[in-house]
């Protein structure tokens, strides 16, 4: 690398992202990081909203890096191949980080080889019970790291990691953060949970949304465990025993049996009773079968793929 060459890539995919990634640019413009340490590249996997057209700039602090639509994870690889910072930094196109977020991820480095920042809520208002359920089981970083894992929405780690991991399994189009660090981890990578350096994600709220997200991670981490010759949680008959299934996780990690407080108040949230009780069906009934029905779908792929 040159002496021109920045600190940190700070490696974005996008596809038809609206005016996420022009907002997430003007956050990146205020870092106190000096802006000539480090880059912004953005994947763009195969848009056709016109978003990413203009947004490169002469000096190649912003680049873009066009292909076919495939999933988030070949464009992150695909951004990373012609990224140059020793650091890579990983942020969703939809986050908003805080102006200290480089800087504290750089500093977090200094003690291990994959930093997962805090990743706080954008809460929506106002908010319904898709929200709530959304908020409760997703986005904490502390306690996807404590299992050894952690989200390319908040992620830092050096180059030569990714390198030595072989980077992104894109052959799957989702759960491939998780999968990419935890071959980390497995490496010997340390990773550690650092929550001075933070992103804010906006929170669901629709139905919908929710649901289909659900469907689709649950059904290609079942895909990806099956590919490997291993079976799926939802192929586990506890599985399909909701109430109890849900009871036994939120007890081992010392969760309340209603939405959590905890987490839910470190995100400004407090909900009320009537606000509790309707999110209780859902969590208690209805995520945990569509989960293990995606899983089964996604074990029934992974037996395909693996057969091929």
């Amino acid at each position: 690398m040159g002496r021109s060459d920045p600190v940190v890539s700070v490696i974005v995919p996008v596809r038809n992202g609206g005016n996420d990634v022009r907002e997430l640019l003007e956050m990146l413009a205020v870092q106190t990081l000096p802006r000539d340490a480090f880059e912004i590249v953005v994947g763009d996997d195969g848009s056709t909203d016109g978003i990413c057209d203009g947004l490169a700039t002469e000096d190649g602090r912003v680049r873009i890096v066009p292909g076919p639509p495939r999933n988030s994870y070949a464009a992150r690889n695909r951004a990373v191949r012609v990224s140059r910072g020793r650091v890579l930094a990983f942020c969703d196109a939809d986050c908003r980080p805080e102006p200290a977020w480089l800087e504290r991820g750089l500093a977090g480095l200094e003690r291990a080889d994959l930093v997962a920042g805090r990743i706080r809520f954008i809460v929506p208002e106002p908010r319904t019970v898709w929200t709530l359920v959304d908020m409760d089981g997703t986005k904490d970083h502390q306690r996807q790291v404590e299992l050894g894992t952690a989200e390319t929405a908040n992620l830092f780690l050096r180059r030569e990691l990714y390198d030595a991991v072989g980077g992104f399994d894109d052959s799957l189009p989702e759960h491939g953060d998780f999968d990419f660090v935890k071959r980390s981890v497995a490496a010997g990578a340390e990773l550690v949970y650092d929550e001075a350096a933070v992103v804010w994600h906006p929170a669901r709220v629709r139905a919908r949304s929710f649901l289909r997200a659900l469907w689709v991670y649950n059904r290609w981490y079942g895909a990806r465990e099956a590919r490997a010759n291993r079976r799926p949680e939802g192929l586990q008959l506890r599985s399909w025993i909701p109430f109890v299934v849900t009871v036994r996780a939120r007890r081992r990690f010392g969760r309340s049996l209603v939405p959590d407080r905890r987490w839910l108040a470190a995100n400004g949230v407090r909900p009320g009773v009537a606000e509790t009780l309707r999110a209780l069906p859902v969590m208690y009934l209805v995520v945990p079968y569509l989960r293990a029905a995606a899983q089964l779908r996604g074990w029934w792929d992974g037996r395909a793929l693996r057969s091929s």
